[in-house]
Parts: C-alpha cells; sequence; structure tokens
C-alpha cells in the first residue's frame, strides 16, 4: 500500500472525514441496456395535454420501448389512470406476438398498480420501476423527445395538430424503420434475436462486508456545512455486474436490505467503529450494576434502539 492508501485507510476511522468527504452527484451511470431483444422494456406517457381539443380528449400518448432493438409502439389514451395505461399496454399485445421478459417504468401510479401488474403476470412478464429521480427510464425518455421533435415538425409544417387519425402510426413506423447510430442499423432489423450484447467487465471498487455511508440527496436550501453522507452504517451485501457495477447494502443492525441499488460514486467506504454516538436516552431502569439505558443511537432509525448497561457508555 502506497502512501495515498495509507491516509485514506486512516481516514477512514475518522467520522470529520467520512461525513463530511464531498458527495458526487454527477458521474458516469449505466448505459440501459439488454442482453436481447424484447429481454427488457420500458414505458412512459408523453404529455400532449395542451392538443387534446384536437385529438378527441385524448392527453397522453403511452409509449413502449424495447430497449436493446430500441423498436417502439404508441397508443393515445385520455386519462393517466391505472386503467388507462393498463388497457393501452393490452392493445399493444393485442398488436403484436412479442413479449418482454422485464416491464420498467418509473415509479407512478399510472403503472405501479394491480391492474397492470396482473395483465402482465398473466402474459410471464416481470414488472420493475426505478427508484432513482436523477435516472428514470432514460431509453424511454429518449424516444419520447425524437417522437415529440417529429410530430412538432409535422405541426409547424402544416398547422394541423392532430394525430390520432393515422399521423400518429405513421410517425412511429417511421422510427421504427430508421438507422439508429447507436444500434447501427433500423429498429425493425435489430429485432432479430439472434443479436447479443457483450457485455465490458470492471473491476469493484467495494466487496461484500465492505462497511459504507450513502450520499445523503441535500435539499434545495440545506447549507453546504452539513455531512454529506448518512451518519447509519451500512454493509455491502452484494456486488452487481454491469457496465458500472453497482451494490445493494444492508443494515449492520438487523439485515434488512435497502431498496434499490448504489453505484461507487454513492458510497464511501468507512472503518465500522468501535463506539457508536448517543443522540439521547429514551429512558432508563434498574440500579447499580444493572443500570441500563434505552438510547437513540445517532443517524438511526427509532427501529435500532437498543437497551445498553450504563457502565459501556463512554463520556467523550
Amino acid at each position: 500500500m502506497g502512501p495515498y492508501g495509507t491516509v485514506m485507510e486512516i481516514l477512514a476511522w475518522e467520522d470529520s472525514y467520512t461525513l463530511h468527504k464531498p458527495a458526487r452527484k454527477h458521474f458516469p451511470r449505466n448505459v440501459t441496456y439488454a442482453d436481447t431483444v424484447d429481454s427488457c422494456w420500458q414505458s412512459d406517457l408523453a404529455d400532449f395535454s395542451q392538443l387534446s381539443k384536437d385529438n378527441d380528449g385524448n392527453k397522453y400518448i403511452m409509449i413502449i420501448i424495447d430497449v436493446f432493438s430500441k423498436y417502439a409502439w404508441t397508443v393515445p389514451i385520455s386519462k393517466k389512470t391505472a386503467s388507462s395505461v393498463t388497457d393501452a399496454v393490452r392493445q399493444v399485445f393485442d398488436s403484436t406476438e412479442r413479449r418482454c421478459g422485464y416491464f420498467s417504468t418509473d415509479k407512478g401510479g399510472e403503472y405501479d398498480n394491480k391492474i397492470l401488474k396482473n395483465l402482465l403476470k398473466t402474459q410471464g412478464i416481470t414488472y420493475f420501476h426505478t427508484h432513482n429521480p436523477d435516472t428514470k427510464c432514460s431509453v424511454a425518455e429518449r424516444f419520447i423527445r425524437t417522437l415529440r421533435m417529429s410530430l412538432q415538425k409535422y405541426f409547424t409544417h402544416t398547422g394541423d395538430y392532430r394525430y390520432v387519425d393515422g399521423l400518429l402510426n405513421d410517425v412511429t413506423h417511421a422510427y421504427n424503420n430508421k438507422y439508429h447510430r447507436s444500434i447501427k442499423m433500423t429498429p425493425t432489423e435489430a429485432s432479430n434475436p439472434s443479436r447479443i450484447y457483450v457485455k465490458k467487465k470492471i473491476t469493484p471498487k467495494l466487496h461484500v462486508g465492505d462497511h459504507v455511508r450513502i450520499s445523503r440527496e441535500k435539499r434545495r436550501f440545506e447549507k453546504s456545512s452539513t455531512w454529506n453522507w448518512s451518519d447509519e452504517i451500512y454493509k455491502v451485501s452484494k456486488v452487481i455486474p454491469h457496465l458500472q457495477l453497482v451494490y445493494r447494502v444492508v443494515d449492520i443492525d438487523n439485515g434488512e436490505e435497502l431498496i434499490g441499488t448504489f453505484y461507487s460514486w454513492e458510497l464511501n467506504k468507512v472503518k465500522k467503529p468501535d463506539h457508536f454516538r448517543i443522540e439521547y436516552i429514551v429512558k432508563t431502569r434498574g440500579k447499580g450494576a444493572s443500570k441500563k439505558h434505552l438510547v437513540h443511537w445517532r443517524g438511526y432509525p427509532v427501529s435500532s434502539r437498543s437497551w445498553i448497561f450504563d457502565k459501556d457508555i463512554i463520556s467523550t
């Protein structure tokens, strides 16, 4: 270990460093990819509510896109509700024999509901939604930008804002049969299931069993002097292979796994301390050598409160 590694090893013990170390907010994230055609679809809603009067009351266009081939489907809907979205997804299923393995969306009630999940279950499809508000369904959002631009060009050229009679289908068909630089072919051509994606190998920065703090989501008016990292310490439970490796972490107290995955930039490796700070004493019982305190640990939830002997408390 060189001088730099020695210094970092020492700093990993210091709260003054591990709590205030600058938390990186912008870093390379995983390119959204799939191993094969139809292994994962993404879906989202494009808001065209300002054109609803020209399109029979339809305010949104629901889109579905295959992450691998970039092949897309579009369906106009009038309401942003679970039943409307589910009906639109059913229309897509009725129009094609293709089915996906995983169906991914943002965390919105129009998607994250029993009605849609039951439909997907009947088709043998696993539903999941993103947890990170900064990333969302990037492939679907990119297609929505392309769709919006294509429709806007037509609106500007003709002065006609109606798309439900055939324009939407024509634009979607043109997109699916247009050469894409990212896949070096058209989405229709890329729908050949024999094409595969080769993953890149990366050496992990963290390992199972490492103790870490998690980057805090700062609020808009939060002062920069507040901590950048969680006071609570977690443990890496799994390293997930990806273009950018991601990690799962668990609560070191009860082993409960946190929702979602984390990039290495969102985790700050620390040494598990021998002592933990007490925020306040909730109540006390017993006397003498049997005296105990129910303590609330600083930075930890109420569920982590525990009883400790009075003799085990160290003043600092």
